[in-house]
């Protein structure tokens, strides 16, 4: 794993993108302390840092020129099928010096130009310049493992693994791309290709993009998922069952490849435990794992994590996460997320990975089973809600809209009786809630699936948001019913889409960077990817619940007592944090004097947050989470 950054000037460089290059490098450190380097030719400048996991040795030095001369290369990842990569390339007289596998994509791509992308197994962020055709590419893995930044206007390209490299290029002035706030504000990230400024991208999953010498520029996909999930595969459950086993395997043991030790995140869910089982069995090797708990036993999955450890017999590792600790995280909120990002799972991630840090420079992360294998349990709400609107009369929904349309209030309280969990608690609590009359209004105009996901998803409702930002802050991005297939289908794919690579998987790439060890993702090895969504549905939500196909398979190694719980997800205990030490920072950072002088928000909507926090209403916990999720952003990138 490594950093990359660098630039491409029609007409020349600037006299001082050198410069640029080499502080952008060095912002990205963290990502590769154990060698660095740039390489410049005319308007071109590659950079790279270097954390060392494939031969250790200088010959996995980039930027790296290949054998003829005529590609030059920087790039962050791994490619795991790289042997036989090599072996196809030696049958064709290349020759290498390393035991790597950069050495081995750069002379991939000698031979065969960017479609060679499409024989890698792995995860990747690639930069490579052709010399002799003087084209510029940049290149992502298939599911959006591995970040890539781009600034593109129209004379200038700058790209980075991080935003803190790109700031580095002083050509540019950071200006706030307002949609990509209000994406934030309503789903707690900034999808892609938007990023948090004006003119800068993320680079889409499974895409390449071309840039010619006289500076056009088009973005080629070169895989989608879509591909294979109109084709459903064919077979028996238990047929499906062994195939699926069988990639798993493959797939897992590939991601054990390193010259350094590996480890394994281990939460105690059907993902992680499916990694620790079946790598502890075929892998060759004890496994060590590691898990995060919190002194809260509300939100305390430690001992199930502990429990599957024991069984399985690895070599296990528990830190409780305690609030002085999280206190120490957040200051470092803005400069660890160097984008808005609201998933406050970020500060047990980042504490879970300095953990594993002490022993291993690999960790293996168990991301992606929900949306390959239909696991989120709001899915479950979402198809009830959708079941119990449909069996309502077109003519009753309309004249419910129209009486509330008629109110002269803006929200509705209502009393709940609550069923709530975790294991620790069960009981039912009766709790006064208030609900604004746009959103079920919305809800009782919904037509579509995707329509019902948009508005369930969004932690700021539309009405709410233009209120804050001052301005009409409806999405315009499309829903998950521009997708093919049934209901759960569609659900799956926009989460593959957008919330994988925008939210988790960013967690994950910060998390482990920040403490410089790698982080890998065996469950989104494209040929896993594409299998699950080949799958009919049934097999992947069936007579099991959620993860059908799944379960069938980590039975054979865990007792299915030991898995079957309801799902809790890496809930944080951050709404009660909020409540008490942590409000100092709220005081900080969300004062009225600098709302007002950000001009970013109305200060009247902000001031009717904090009182509806500070009067007990837990229902806006999350919103001014965000709000001051960025506001933490904005201080530490924005402020000058």
């Amino acid at each position: 794993m490594c950093g990359i950054a660098g630039y491409w000037f029609k007409g020349g460089a600037p006299e001082d993108a050198r410069q640029w290059l080499n502080e952008g490098v060095a912002s990205l450190r963290h990502r590769g302390p154990d060698d660095r380097g740039v390489w410049f030719d005319g308007g071109v400048g590659l950079g790279h840092t270097r954390l060392s996991i494939l031969d250790l040795s200088p010959l996995g030095h980039q930027p790296m020129v290949s054998r003829d001369g005529r590609w030059v290369m920087v790039y962050n990842g791994e490619v795991y099928n790289f042997r036989e990569i090599r072996q196809e390339l030696e049958a064709l007289g290349h020759t290498f010096l390393g035991s790597g596998d950069s050495e081995v994509i750069l002379e991939a791509f000698a031979e065969w130009g960017p479609g060679a992308v499409r024989r890698f197994v792995g995860m990747f962020a690639i930069a490579l310049w052709c010399r002799a055709d003087r084209k510029f590419y940049l290149l992502r893995d298939r599911v959006g493992v591995k970040p890539l930044y781009y600034g593109w206007n129209g004379t200038a390209l700058w790209f980075g693994s991080e935003l803190k490299a790109l700031r580095a290029f002083r050509h540019w002035s950071p200006q706030i791309e307002r949609f990509a706030l209000a994406d934030y504000l309503r789903y707690g990230y900034i999808a892609e290709p938007r990023s948090i400024y004006q003119n800068v991208f993320k680079l889409l999953a499974g895409h390449w993009l071309e840039l010619s010498a006289q500076g056009e520029m088009k973005l080629e996909r070169y895989w989608s998922v879509l591909d294979t999930a109109c084709n459903p595969r064919q077979g028996s459950e238990d047929e499906l069952a062994e195939e699926l086993k069988a990639l798993m395997i493959d797939a897992y043991r590939l991601r054990m490849i390193a010259d350094v030790p590996v480890g394994i995140f281990l939460s105690g869910g059907m993902d992680s435990s499916s990694v620790a089982a079946i790598l502890q069995r075929h892998g060759g090797q004890r496994v060590k794992t590691f898990t995060i708990g919190f002194d809260d036993p509300e939100f305390d999955e430690s001992p199930h994590a502990e429990r599957i450890a024991r069984h399985l017999g690895t070599e296990h590792t528990t830190r409780i996460l305690e609030l002085s600790e999280a206190m120490r995280i957040l200051p470092k909120w803005g400069e660890l997320y160097d984008e808005p990002f609201g998933d406050d799972a970020g500060i047990p991630t980042l504490l879970v990975a300095q953990v594993a840090s002490e022993s291993v420079k690999v960790v293996l992360s168990a991301d992606g089973g929900d949306e390959l294998f239909s696991g989120y349990s709001g899915y479950t709400g979402m198809f009830s809600q959708r079941r119990k609107l449909a069996a309502i009369p077109q003519w009753l929904r309309n004249a419910a809209v129209a009486a509330l349309q008629a109110l002269p209030i803006d929200e509705i309280d209502f009393e709940l009786a609550l069923r709530y969990w975790p294991a620790a608690v069960n009981h039912r609590l009766r709790r006064r809630i208030t609900v604004p009359c746009a959103r079920i209004r919305d809800r009782l105009q919904t037509r579509t699936i995707g329509e019902m996901f948009d508005q369930s998803l969004a932690m700021w409702p539309g009405d709410d948001l233009g209120r804050l930002l001052g301005w009409d802050a409806h999405p315009d991005r499309s829903t998950c019913d521009i997708y093919p297939g049934e209901d759960g289908e569609k659900l799956c794919l926009w989460d593959l889409h957008y919330y994988l690579p925008g939210d988790i998987l960013t967690k994950v790439d910060r998390a482990t960077m920040a403490v410089s060890i790698e982080g890998r993702e065996p469950l989104l090895d494209h040929r896993l990817v594409e299998f699950a969504f080949a799958l009919p549905f049934r097999f992947r939500r069936g007579a099991w619940g959620p993860k059908h196909l799944l379960r069938k398979v980590l039975y054979q190694y865990v007792p299915r007592e030991y898995l079957d719980r309801p799902k809790h997800g890496f809930a944080v205990p951050t709404q009660n944090w909020l409540r008490s030490d942590m409000g100092v920072l709220i005081d900080r950072y969300i004062e009225p004097g600098l709302i007002a002088a950000q001009g970013l928000f109305d200060p009247e909507s902000v001031r009717r947050l904090l009182a509806r926090f500070r009067a007990g209403d837990r229902l806006v916990e999350q919103k001014l989470w965000l709000l001051l999720a960025f506001q933490m952003w904005h201080a530490r990138w924005m402020s000058n």
